[in-house]
């Protein structure tokens, strides 16, 4: 079809194939995530077996795109900002509302992570679960070691569509459920959009390249009717998350589509709010992209919830940028659209009962950390454990990874990921709680309440050295961030620090108190101001800091914070002070470098 002369974005109403972007003609051409290059190229199961045997190092580049639409990420281990030659994977699982892991699905976990991984789990900021550096001939077999059943939402433990140009892992808060005081069922929500908008060819495709025996045929895609996303897929990730009225760690107005429940008279949330088009990840210096909070859109009732997401998931299937993948997100596709048009093709094309109405007050972001009476008549709690940017590990006196394996194992209870990259230790009976206190003292794992509220609060994503869009170093600097705040005595300062190695921001650094972004190879741009509920971009404070000055510049940030800010809240302090009073305050000067 000819584009519009009047309509300047490449859709798919507006553009043919050979105007749109390479990653959109793969993804066209793939036949549902079945063939690299078309079916004149060659299956991407061959690709997996190849490097199965050893006669291949990695993925083609042009499979890297189908890949991640079954949760691999290819990479190349970087050492001093310089790839060494040495191919690795990251391979996630899409784990909705992160989850309840039963025991028995948490001890395979943590088997595959010692037999095909690194030997650790890292909980995502959306959480998932990563792997990290797996190897060319462990990449297909983890995969198959994945898919067990997933009970008792009937979904399977999938990388299917923890990557790629679908809905990814979509969000709840942890506490949903749980909380004694407001105990709800988002999380069935959670797991019904998951379910709706899963890939369907592109899981028959999953099923042939990575769980048939050999003997069985895979010579042909047995389904290419992918009825959601069509041949195309969407123009890029799509992200759903569903705070709590009392918890926004999902960060709801950072989603593509976001709700909030609206808690009636008899502790039923039978309304949700309705907020689209946000979105953190930026290009450096490229103005038209921007970091965006979600827009208000109206109430939707609880029935139709898993509807609406599905109808803006089609909208923007139809309207969203396909050449220009920058420009290519929800958030720029709404505002093309205009909030008006979006709320009229709800209520008109869907039947979305879309009504008018003022948006509830957004809660802040809590991490639930230590120990918590669960809803329920049993005498049962949940207990948080810190994970620090969210890496279970053993190392040095600290086993942490063994310490949690010690406690499934033993009181065969459950497991959730929090959106803060931490975990929830579930339905411990009130009479274990002092052996799981023990446990973790045996295992060298300090409480909760032990540790710092700067520590307790702080995330960064992996970054450096896997990460092949990292800029510079996050997860392996942050210690030494902490450990200056703390040693300069200001650990005990309530405030949020977030630390990424690249601007498309996935530790959610733009609506943290302080936000700390890579910026080449080893400058950041240090962000101010965001609110505890994730309602506020931060502010630009500094636009180029060194990693050697950064130390420098946190401790004094958080210095002033303490000297300056009163009984406010840190967020509220900076975002109301002057740029040039909290640089004076720092004593640190761009200009002086």
């Amino acid at each position: 079809m000819a584009r519009k002369p009047t309509d300047d974005a490449i859709t798919l109403e507006t553009a043919g194939l050979s105007e749109m972007s390479k990653v959109e003609r793969l993804k066209a051409q793939s036949a549902g995530l079945f063939w690299v290059g078309g079916e004149a190229g060659h299956s991407f199961a061959s690709e997996i077996d190849a490097l199965t045997r050893g006669d291949a190092a990695t993925l083609s580049n042009d499979a890297k795109e189908i890949s991640k639409h079954f949760g691999i990420y290819k990479q190349q281990e970087r050492l001093e900002s310089r790839k060494t030659g040495e191919y690795i994977f990251m391979v996630r699982v899409k784990v909705p509302a992160g989850g309840e892991f039963s025991s028995a699905q948490w001890m395979a976990l943590d088997a595959a992570a010692q037999r095909f991984a690194d030997g650790t789990i890292r909980v995502t900021s959306r959480q998932g679960l990563q792997f990290h550096h797996v190897t060319a001939k462990q990449l297909g077999p983890l995969i198959r070691e994945f898919n067990q059943t997933y009970d008792p939402q009937d979904l399977t433990l999938t990388t299917l569509g923890a990557c790629g140009d679908v809905n990814r892992n979509t969000m709840c808060s942890p506490i949903d459920d749980l909380h004694r005081d407001c105990p709800l069922r988002s999380r069935e929500l959670a797991f019904g959009i998951a379910a709706e908008l899963a890939p369907r060819a592109g899981a028959s495709s999953y099923y042939q390249v990575f769980l048939q025996d050999e003997e069985e045929q895979r010579m042909r895609p047995v389904t290419t009717d992918e009825p959601i996303y069509g041949a195309h897929h969407l123009p890029r990730k799509f992200k759903v998350g569903i705070a709590h009225p009392l918890d926004n760690s999902i960060d709801v107005l950072t989603q593509d589509v976001g709700f909030r429940p609206i808690v009636d008279g008899l502790g039923h949330a039978e309304q949700y709010d309705l907020y689209s088009g946000g979105g953190l990840g930026i290009t450096h210096n490229l103005p038209k992209t921007m970091q965006l909070l979600g827009l208000y859109l109206g109430q939707v009732p609880r029935r139709q919830v898993v509807e609406t997401v599905k109808a803006i998931a089609i909208l923007q299937k139809e309207h969203g940028e396909r050449k220009d993948r920058k420009q290519a997100r929800w958030k720029y596709t709404i505002r093309r659209l205009g909030v008006e048009r979006v709320r009229a093709e709800l209520r008109d094309r869907f039947n979305i009962a879309l009504s008018d109405a003022d948006p509830q007050p957004l809660p802040p972001n809590r991490f639930w950390l230590g120990w918590h009476p669960e809803a329920g008549d049993g005498d049962r709690y949940f207990l948080g454990l810190h994970l620090l940017s969210g890496r279970l590990k053993d190392e040095g006196d600290v086993r942490l990874r063994s310490a949690v394996r010690t406690l499934v194992s033993e009181l065969r209870i459950a497991i959730r990921c929090t959106p803060n990259q931490d975990l929830l230790i579930c339905h411990v009976p009130g009479d274990q709680r002092a052996w799981v206190d023990r446990q973790l003292e045996c295992h060298g794992v300090a409480p909760s309440h032990a540790l710092s509220p700067v520590r307790q609060q702080a995330l960064a994503c992996p970054a450096k050295p896997t990460c092949g869009l990292a800029m510079t170093d996050a997860e392996r600097v942050l210690p030494g961030y902490l450990e200056a705040i703390e040693q300069a005595g200001l650990g005990d300062v309530d405030v949020v620090i977030r630390v990424a190695g690249c601007p498309n921001s996935c530790s959610r650094p733009p609506t943290a108190e302080i936000g700390i972004i890579g910026y080449g190879k080893n400058d950041h741009v240090i962000q101010v101001g965001g609110s505890r509920a994730g309602t506020r971009i931060a502010k630009p404070l500094y636009s180029r800091v060194p990693e050697e000055d950064l130390p420098h510049v946190l401790v004094n940030l958080v210095r002033t914070i303490r000297d300056h800010g009163g009984n406010e809240q840190a967020g509220e302090f900076l975002h109301r002070t002057p740029v040039a009073q909290l640089r004076a305050w720092v004593g640190y000067s761009e200009s002086e470098r």
